[in-house]
């Protein structure tokens, strides 16, 4: 009888744990999936912010040098067609100006906002104001200065390559955080990243011949 007791508490113990060992494996699970769910929703956010910037910021950038190009040869007709275009896309651009310093130092990097501020904007800022001031001169009668106009092409070429090389930034912020997320991050053992290493892992770092070599492949999801 005691024998018997012994195998139904022995049954039931064991049911109770098992269960309860079920029920953690799935709420871990669930959670891990719920945390993959979210950084994955704020990859596909970051990509559509950096296509965004690249679009309208090419755009703007595009429309300022047709403009340009039109102030000493173009037909009024030509030259208001253009105007037209160019003050479409810096209503653009000025509308979703704020949205980008918001969003960036979120998405992707805190340096990225005061970059496009200091070394994109304030300069596309300034050329507006130079190409509006050869505007006004045409307006009065007068001719746009040819001198002043390649001026401002110049300008415009310049910063088209820091535009080029703001959204190279972006793209690698982007390429990064997909790698991260769907093939997990490589860390290197050192002094700085031990707590990272599991104690398998730090077994199995000292047969390894060339230990500055050492590195894991970790899911974003485990950090």
């Amino acid at each position: 009888m005691t024998s018997i007791i012994s195998v139904i508490v022995g049954f039931v113990l064991t049911g109770l744990i098992g269960n309860k060992l079920v029920q953690a494996w799935q709420a871990r699970n669930w959670l891990l999936q719920q945390r993959f769910m979210g950084q994955e929703k704020e990859y596909v956010a970051l990509k559509e912010l950096a296509d965004e910037i690249a679009v309208l910021l090419g755009a703007r950038i595009y429309h300022m040098q047709r403009l340009a190009a039109s102030l000493t040869s173009s037909s009024n007709e030509k030259l208001a067609a253009r105007i037209a275009d160019y003050e479409d896309i810096l209503k653009r651009w000025n509308e979703r100006l704020t949205s980008f310093y918001v969003r960036l130092p979120l998405l992707a990097s805190s340096y990225l906002a005061p970059n496009l501020e200091s070394s994109i904007q304030l300069t596309l800022v300034e050329i507006g104001a130079n190409i509006e001031d050869q505007l006004r001169r045409r307006n009065a009668g007068d001719n746009a200065d040819k001198k002043s106009v390649i001026k401002i092409q110049n300008r415009l070429n310049a910063i088209q390559g820091k535009a080029i090389s703001f959204n190279k930034s972006m793209l690698r912020i982007v390429e990064t955080r997909r790698t991260e997320i769907y093939y997990g991050r490589r860390i290197e053992l050192n002094e700085w990243t031990l707590e990272q290493f599991s104690t398998w892992h730090l077994i199995k770092a000292l047969f390894v011949r060339d230990i500055n070599s050492y590195s894991i492949i970790r899911s974003s999801i485990d950090s």
